[in-house]
């Protein structure tokens, strides 16, 4: 167990989301635009989502892999999760930078397309080592519902920061530097900002002593022992469910986003860049709404209300071509579209974690086993594998119904996709009720 964080500790705590959450935003936003576009493409769209999928699928495999291990893990310096989120972050930033030089590799697409796949597999397991630890040491180092409230709101401010750079100052360096340097700026930002954390979080030798003499022969289950337990809590297995679904149709919007600006609304990159930052601007001055809405209502009707109205956003983005004739000015559309966009991603950046972190109290009050980890592992892997399904639909859609400004059917249909699977995933979590979470 770690110590209580206080003050501005809570803060320094925090920075470190941008970091990982901005790398992988880059590449769900520019992977694909980057791989398939230009006169020669390096790498086909659909090998392009295959890549996706299969490296989606490593970093959801590793998820429950590395919430195991964490949380059986003894280091009695920096205790379970620091050593994870150190270790993997150097591995983490090179393979990520190494994606982005894939035009100098080789002149075989075939060879093109394998090392893409093993640098998005090492990317995404390393990122799961450094995340998912992350994560988990909310529910340690806060243990009142307000104060976790506070700290993820600063974990959803700079990962919003971040997703806002990935999205929005990305579009001019790569303009202006190209996309290996850029990503080369961002490697080095990511390192800097993790140092947050390992500075700020100490380990409470009394409460880890205390954790272990209890839980230590309870808690050493192998890792699908302790993924089907952790399912098997009601309250968890119903939000992963409709949360899950949802997910779905929220990805197949992000890895479409490049296209929807470039394409649908004929955008150079830098502009693109003006609309993202559009969404992020958004959504930072809607965070402070939803922590009324948590403390007014419950944190699963406030998550209720983003994926709602992500579902009515999403089902716009369908007709922006019909808003473009309408209007006849793409620009404006674009900058709607991206406003309206931010309430959701205000919501899914507070909202999930102090859920999760709800639920991880309630099971440990009912079995007294402390899995922090595996519950965020357990929902690393069911959402990851959403994401990389989502990736290999959008390649697929992209490759077999076009991706241009000549051919933009493909652009246009993947909107009303995600719109029906996100309105699956709403429907299925309108049931979900949680109870006892702590105040």
């Amino acid at each position: 167990m770690y110590k209580e964080l206080k003050g501005y500790r809570q803060i320094l705590f925090t920075l470190g989301h941008i970091g990982p959450g901005s790398l992988s935003q880059f590449i769900t936003i520019w992977l694909m635009l980057y791989l398939t576009t230009g006169e020669q493409p390096l790498v086909s769209a659909a090998l392009v989502g295959t890549a996706l999928l299969l490296g989606g699928l490593v970093d959801a495999l590793a998820d429950p892999f590395v919430a195991n291990w964490s949380d059986n893990f003894k280091n009695a310096k920096f205790g379970r999760r620091i050593p994870f989120m150190l270790g993997g972050l150097l591995p983490m930033v090179l393979s990520f930078v190494a994606l982005w030089y894939t035009a100098y590799i080789t002149t075989n697409a075939t060879i093109r397309f394998i090392w893409v796949l093993v640098m998005l597999k090492l990317f995404y397991f390393t990122y799961t080592i450094v995340v998912n630890p992350y994560f988990a040491l909310l529910p340690e180092i806060a243990e009142s519902k307000k104060q976790r409230l506070f700290i993820q709101s600063f974990v959803a401010l700079f990962g919003i920061l971040g997703m806002g750079f990935a999205m929005g100052a990305s579009g001019f360096m790569i303009e202006a530097f190209g996309y290996g340097v850029s990503s080369i700026i961002m490697g080095i930002i990511c390192l800097l900002v993790m140092i947050g954390p390992a500075l700020t979080v100490r380990l409470n030798n009394e409460k880890s002593a205390e954790k272990s003499q209890k839980t230590e022969e309870s808690q050493k289950k192998n890792m699908f022992a302790a993924v089907i337990s952790a399912i098997q809590n009601t309250t968890f297995r119903r939000y992963i469910t409709g949360f899950c679904i949802f997910f779905l149709g929220f990805q197949l919007i992000q890895f479409n986003m490049a296209f929807i600006t470039t394409v649908l609304l004929g955008l150079e990159p830098g502009m693109s860049s003006i609309l993202f930052i559009s969404s992020v601007v958004s959504g930072l001055a809607l965070i402070p709404v939803y922590n009324l809405i948590m403390k007014k209502l419950t944190a699963i009707n406030a998550l209720k209300l983003a994926v709602g109205a992500f579902v009515v956003v999403s089902i716009l983005m369908t007709f922006l071509p019909i808003f473009v004739d309408i209007l006849g000015n793409a620009l404006v559309v674009g900058f709607a579209i991206m406003i309206l966009l931010g309430f959701p991603y205000a919501g899914l950046m507070v909202i999930p974690n102090v859920l999760v972190s709800e639920i991880i109290d309630e099971d440990i009050r009912k079995n007294g086993i402390h899995r922090e980890a595996m519950f965020f592992g357990v929902q690393g892997l069911i959402n990851k594998i959403m994401v990389a399904i989502a990736s290999f639909i959008v390649g697929l859609i992209l490759s077999g119904f076009g991706n241009s400004i000549e051919q933009p059917l493909g652009v246009i249909l993947i909107g009303p996709l995600a719109a029906v699977a996100a309105l699956v995933g709403f429907i299925v979590m309108l049931r979900l009720n949680i109870e006892g979470a702590k105040t």
